[in-house]
């Protein structure tokens, strides 16, 4: 009977072929009846529908298909595996003995080009973030290693390059970015990329918002929201408008299910053009810093500050770090900072994307209220005091030659605990890693503690170096943000 069913459904496929192919030997269906519908006044939806059409074809060429592959941690040894825990051993999980104390994880984002000639691609940071190995795809079918050039956290973006300087151009090009100030709500937009891992997928939509900000999305920036649909894979994709031009990078969604809702966030390009540029020039970013930490109010302390209703935003000065601009231009804890060069602020988190993305250098007037009167604060921005340390550069790190792992390590600070976020209170610190190193492919990265070494204390830099030297491998235990995981590291 199975082989009957397989016999006639093949058949009934051979059969449908070939009255395509002869309609002469059957029923044939009309291609005009008398009461079809009638359609009036659509050239603007043909020409709209073209154009879409000529802006993907062209768009595509230079899209990037970015595929990462990272090492993670496996579970230390002596902690439960989570199959043994609900299924008992050796009912579907790795025993202690093969549990692997590392595990190769893979990523699908996608980029786009703005420079063929150097091989420059933008694309978000958390696509390429901690990545052992980036591998793009390009329109023309070639697959390349990319390396990263630069990535900020604080605004999602990544610059990537693609290794190999003779690569295959043929067929490429690369995307303008446009006036992300000119955008406005009910622009049409068009997204490309990969949505789970469906390459070269269009989506089509309208601006829904922009200058959406206080997303928790990033650190800094306002983002454009869009309806075009944006899901997993999509990250560092393109926005389009109807010229053909990027006017921002997809970077996020708000779901409830993990999939295209409706809502999505892109990252406008004169910010993605600002930050790229200083990526590819400084590998890092150079934010505006005034040494303030601000909170928001309610009515209740706003009947204590003695506020005015004519203010309606702004934020409190909770805290003024000591030797900041803020300090020096006399600005006190108590005191709520209203506009930043004329303009109203609403919330904290507007005037920390103001004074953020402001050049260090730059001067700032800020309207100040204290004990309920107003006064203009002039104050030259400063840089960012974690700009250069904190993690946003990305380097080839000259490895300290008594380490033949490719990687730096500093004695234990309060500085570094609070950088990297750790509860260790002593130990070597991962400060750089070489991305073509031992430690690099061995699964560490700056910010990992180094607690012991072949079960040995490790209470400092000089004693990780004594209980290391000479060895061509080294079991380490490291704690890496309050969690603590044993790698083995190998010289070579």
């Amino acid at each position: 009977m199975k082989f009957k069913n397989l016999f006639t459904t093949a058949t009934i496929v051979i059969s449908s072929a070939l009255l395509s192919a002869n309609p002469s030997l059957g029923y044939e269906i009309p291609k005009n009846t008398s009461n079809a519908i009638k359609v009036e006044n659509t050239e603007i939806l043909q020409k709209l529908s073209k154009g879409i059409a000529s802006i993907a074809k062209e768009a595509n060429q230079a899209i990037v298909f970015v595929s990462v592959y990272k090492t993670a941690a496996g579970l230390p040894r002596g902690t439960v595996d989570p199959y043994e825990f609900f299924f008992g051993p050796g009912r579907g999980g790795p025993g202690e003995q093969e549990r692997p104390q590392q595990r190769r994880e893979g990523g699908l984002g996608s980029g786009f080009f703005v420079d063929i000639e150097k091989g420059y691609i933008l694309t978000n940071n958390h696509v390429v973030q901690d990545a052992d190995e980036i591998q793009l795809k390009l329109a023309n079918g070639q697959t390349y290693e990319g390396r990263i050039v630069g990535r900020d956290q604080n605004t999602d973006v990544a610059v990537v390059q693609v290794k190999n300087e003779k690569f295959d151009r043929t067929g490429l090009l690369a995307l303008p970015l446009g006036d992300s100030e000119k955008v406005e709500v009910g622009d049409f937009v068009v997204a490309l990329g990969a949505p789970f891992g469906l390459e070269a997928s269009l989506s089509f939509g309208v601006v829904s918002a922009i200058g959406r900000g206080n997303l928790d999305i990033t650190k800094l920036g306002n983002f454009i929201q869009t309806d075009a649909a944006i899901n997993p894979g999509n990250s560092g994709g393109p926005l389009l408008d109807v010229a053909g031009k990027v006017i921002a990078v997809n970077t996020a969604i708000y779901s409830r299910s993990g999939a295209y809702n409706g809502i999505g966030f892109a990252v406008p390009s004169n910010l993605v053009k600002n930050v790229a540029e200083q990526l590819i020039n400084n590998g890092y970013i150079k934010r505006g810093y005034l040494g303030v930490y601000l909170q928001p109010f309610d009515d209740d302390l706003r009947g204590g500050l003695n506020l005015p209703d004519s203010v309606k935003g702004g934020a409190l000065v909770a805290k003024v770090a000591g030797g900041s601009p803020a300090d020096k231009a006399g600005i006190a804890p108590g005191d709520v900072v209203s506009a930043v060069n004329g303009t109203d602020m609403k919330t904290s988190s507007e005037i920390v994307n103001t004074i953020g993305l402001m050049k260090p250098g730059s001067s700032v007037e800020l309207a100040v209220w204290r004990d309920g009167k107003k006064k203009n604060v002039k104050v030259a921005i400063g840089q960012h005091p974690d700009d250069e340390t904190g993690g946003v550069k990305t380097v080839q790190a000259t490895p300290d030659k008594e380490l033949p792992y490719g990687m730096n390590v500093a004695n234990w600070s309060k500085d570094l605990q609070g950088k990297f976020g750790f509860e260790s209170k002593s130990g070597a610190v991962i400060t750089q890693i070489d991305r073509e190193g031992a430690a690099e492919r061995s699964g560490l990265r700056p910010g990992d503690v180094i607690l012991k070494a072949d079960g040995k204390p490790v209470d400092n830099v000089d004693t990780f170096k004594k209980l290391t030297r000479g060895k061509a491998k080294v079991l380490v235990w490291i704690e890496r943000a309050t969690e603590f995981y044993f790698v083995q590291l190998r010289a070579k």
